[in-house]
């Protein structure tokens, strides 16, 4: 069929008429580009098929990354064709598509050499010309796919990439296909029809492959369909995919950008079995000091158990692929028969766990609030301890425990037992979860364990969502560190910016560089809050005191400054610190979600009896330093912020 495909394009007269064109790589380029002009319908009446100037971009810019592999040095033959066949014509379609391949060469060039547009063909074609094989001679390439005995996978690429790429790749040849195909049967052209009916009967598919054969590799597409097809999987042979798709998913729910970074995990790994006692962390009591408490490597050392991304091991492949199976039979059309109700949260469970910073959440706190419960916001994202191994059954904690876990004092024993039953529903799919040993729970705590985080950091990116690697933000600049961090849970948050700090020697330049980026980044916008919130996270007292000094008169930090200053006994004279600095650091301590509106405006009329001029002044003062904040927190209130 590869010699019968597509014969009516006039190659052979272009070949004879334009001898420069010798020699297989471009020969192949000849065959490609008028038979992909031929395809797109390019009018034949001279005999060869006339580029335009928009089919001329498509093909540099679409199809022959899609459809084609050449080697470096054969890439110019390609815009090179294109010439050639505009010159057999004349006036302004020869200037605009000459204009049009100059235009597009440099993107053809490096869309040609991208690693995100290889497709299984494209990746084996290159691969198999690199160790010498002849790609024209079908036999040599079916005995070198033989000897494979794994699927290599290109540095910077994964298999679901090229799987993905490929599927899409596949579509849209048959697309092309089946399009002129049809447009030929509608009316016939008198230079031939480019598929005869004998060709089509035996599949649209047979005829992409015979066509890549001739652009890629002789024989290679047919037999990466055929008896190798497990050397190119395609997305349904990779179940984790599915599972990628509802963690994107959910980061779009949470975030709305696939660019919004998610922290780095709690620790670098070793390659140990599940969770071992957290050291004692350092920060407020109750934060985890790591994600399932597992051993932190020596500081530099590689991390096995999450590679970085792109290029995860074959290994996170299939812990991923694990999850996911524990996922599905979770949430699938045939849940499991304990499922209960939350089993539908699987997927929902594993990404909150990463997005975490991979810290250990309790069940019982993720039940309340499956149920409803009032939570503290400053606890919601807050680690929990992992205990040592203990009884495997789960119990739920005690009234106490609670009510610490919670954030909400005066829990009781009758409220303990009406959380007990979710609780124990919401242990048993995560039970389930840590079946695959990817997952753990030890009494109420659970998490990710190593080769869980680096499987849901593989499925994230592979979605295209920023997942940096352990200490992969130390090399961060200060401003889109903070932008990053200033919607994570500010454990993470803590987490994170502290160690920037060390890895910028924790002095001046670095605690500048970093309260500066605070106090601009967002600055005017609605997330402008949340920026300053980071104030809350960073252990202030530790910040130089000639850093403190300078930023006195700073309109976000000064405030923060001052008392941080006072409280180290250093003198701060009256009026070095702004009104606005100020008025925001009233307007962040007033209580904007957390308890019955009328103690909440009390706060603020408490506030505002204390500032010069009063209640007016102190909501003008605010407006002007942050209108967004002022109207959220302020309007529950009755306060009139116009």
């Amino acid at each position: 069929m590869a010699e019968i495909v597509l014969t009516n394009t006039g190659r052979d007269a272009f070949l004879e008429a334009n001898p420069e064109f010798r020699g297989p790589g471009a020969v192949r380029a000849v065959d490609a580009v008028l038979g992909l002009l031929a395809l797109h319908g390019a009018d034949r009446a001279s005999g060869v098929p006339e580029p335009t100037p928009d089919l001329a971009r498509r093909l540099l810019v679409e199809d022959l990354p899609s459809f084609v592999w050449a080697d470096p040095a054969e890439l110019t033959v390609y815009p090179a064709v294109l010439r050639a066949l505009a010159r057999r014509f004349d006036g302004a379609d020869r200037t605009g598509v000459e204009e049009a391949v100059d235009q597009s060469t440099a993107d053809f060039e490096r869309a040609m050499t991208d690693p995100g547009n290889l497709t299984w063909p494209r990746w084996y074609a290159r691969l198999l010309r690199t160790e010498g094989v002849d790609a024209d001679d079908p036999g040599a390439v079916r005995a070198w796919l033989a000897r494979l005995s794994r699927v290599p996978v290109p540095d910077g690429a994964r298999r679901a990439d090229l799987a993905g790429r490929t599927a899409v790749a596949d579509v849209l040849l048959a697309e092309v296909l089946t399009r002129a195909y049809v447009r030929d049967a509608e009316a016939s052209p008198a230079a031939g029809p480019l598929l005869a009916d004998h060709d089509v009967a035996r599949g649209i598919g047979a005829v992409a492959h015979a066509l890549l054969g001739r652009w890629t590799a002789a024989g290679l597409p047919e037999g990466l369909a055929g008896p190798y097809a497990y050397l190119a999987p395609g997305p349904e042979d990779l179940p984790h995919l599915a599972l990628a798709d509802a963690l994107l998913g959910e980061h779009l729910d949470y975030y709305g950008d696939v660019a919004v970074p998610l922290p780095p995990p709690a620790l670098c790994f070793t390659d140990s079995e599940g969770p071992e006692r957290p050291e004692e962390p350092e920060g407020e009591p109750g934060e985890a000091g790591n994600a399932g408490g597992t051993r932190a490597v020596a500081e530099g050392a590689a991390d096995p158990s999450a590679p970085a991304v792109p290029g995860a091991d074959a290994r996170t492949e299939r812990d991923a692929d694990l999850l996911a199976t524990a996922v599905d039979a979770l949430t699938g059309t045939d849940p499991a028969p304990d499922a209960g109700p939350y089993g539908g949260e699987a997927a929902h469970l594993v990404y909150t766990l990463y997005q975490r910073g991979c810290s250990a959440e309790s069940v019982a706190r993720r039940a309340a609030e499956f149920e409803d419960w009032t939570v503290d916001p400053a606890l919601e994202d807050a680690p929990v301890r992992v205990p040592l191994p203990g009884s495997p059954a789960y119990t739920t904690p005690t009234a106490g425990e609670l009510a610490r876990l919670l954030g909400t004092p005066g829990v009781g024993d009758a409220d303990r037992a009406r959380l007990d039953g979710p609780a124990r529903a919401l242990a048993t799919v995560v039970d389930r979860l840590a079946a695959t040993g990817l997952v753990f729970r030890r009494g109420d705590a659970f998490g990710l364990g190593p080769r869980g985080c680096a499987a849901v950091r593989h499925m994230l990116a592979i979605r295209g969502v920023v997942v940096p690697g352990p200490g992969e933000t130390d090399g961060w600049d200060a401003a889109p560190l903070v932008a990053a961090a200033a919607v994570w849970p500010p454990a993470a948050a803590r987490r994170v910016l502290r160690d920037w700090l060390r890895a910028h020697g924790d002095g001046d330049v670095a605690w500048s560089a970093l309260l500066g980026a605070i106090g601009s980044v967002n600055r005017g916008t609605s997330d402008a809050a949340a920026t300053r919130g980071l104030l809350d996270v960073l252990d202030l007292s530790a910040a130089p005191a000639g850093v403190l000094r300078g930023l006195l008169a700073h309109p976000v930090v000064g405030a923060r400054a001052e008392e941080t200053l006072r409280r180290s006994g250093e003198p701060v004279a009256p009026g070095e610190v702004p009104a606005e600095a100020r008025a925001l650091r009233v307007l962040d301590a007033l209580p904007g979600k957390k308890g019955p509106l009328e103690s909440r405006r009390t706060a603020f009329d408490t506030a505002a009896a204390a500032w010069p001029g009063g209640a007016a002044a102190l909501v003008a003062a605010m407006n002007a330093a942050d209108p967004h904040e002022t109207a959220r927190v302020l309007t529950p209130l009755g306060v009139s912020v116009s």
